[in-house]
């Protein structure tokens, strides 16, 4: 059955190929999702500062096609820790293994974790990165309509089908970054988990379904 299944996908992946040699190339115009996100600046016990331009994630050039909308945010609690939020709403975004590695740093893949909200669980991949005095554990989760794909190839399965079918869907992928060093890893995690779960309560419902998944 499992063997059945990467077939399917990669006979799509190769009509997707040949679509994209045929037909002329065109942006990912998105759905304009991310622009209605209320993201608060002001949480309990964190301050957060809109990025989005100092991150190179507002860049509109031919570089940046595989992007419609994203947003960052830094966040700041009262012990002065810090971290970093992203979404991204793409038909095509990189895997964040591919970006830290353009970027120059060495990745760890760690097992996944496990946060428990208030009304819902979500797992997430989580990466342990390093360049120089630069480290970061990062946590990223990918969610389609509200649905979290667990695996990067079902994320792309979905999304191909629905190209195929000229239907469009919320697609975004979710990153959390904590700046952190080897001995700090359950500490950055605690911190991650703490933030998350509070970004859950304050978010309207129906973005957070978006954001975390139903």
């Amino acid at each position: 059955m499992k063997s059945k299944k990467h077939l399917i996908v990669i006979i799509l992946l190769m009509v997707a190929i040949l679509l994209g040699y045929s037909l002329p190339k065109a942006k990912y115009t998105g759905t304009g999702f991310i622009s209605r996100l209320r993201i608060p600046e002001i949480m309990s016990g964190w301050m957060g500062k809109d990025v989005t331009k100092d991150v190179g994630l507002s860049v509109r050039s031919t570089e940046y096609d595989f992007v419609s909308e994203a947003l960052a945010y830094n966040y700041v609690n009262k012990e002065g820790k810090n971290l970093l939020f992203i979404v991204l709403d793409a038909g095509n975004f990189h895997h964040p293994k591919v970006c830290f590695t353009g970027a120059g740093f060495k990745i760890k893949e760690l097992a996944d974790t496990e946060f428990q909200l208030p009304n819902r669980a979500l797992k997430s991949h989580t990466l342990f990165t390093e360049r120089g005095k630069d480290n970061f554990l990062s946590f990223y989760w990918i969610v389609i309509d509200k649905n979290v794909a667990h695996e990067w190839i079902e994320q792309k399965s979905k999304q191909l089908i629905f190209s195929l079918f000229g239907s469009k869907r919320v697609g975004l992928m979710v990153r959390v970054d904590v700046p952190a060093k080897v001995e700090d890893i359950d500490d950055a995690t605690d911190l991650a988990k703490q933030f998350i779960n509070e970004l859950s309560v304050v978010l309207p419902p129906d973005q957070a379904d978006y954001i975390f998944g139903e």
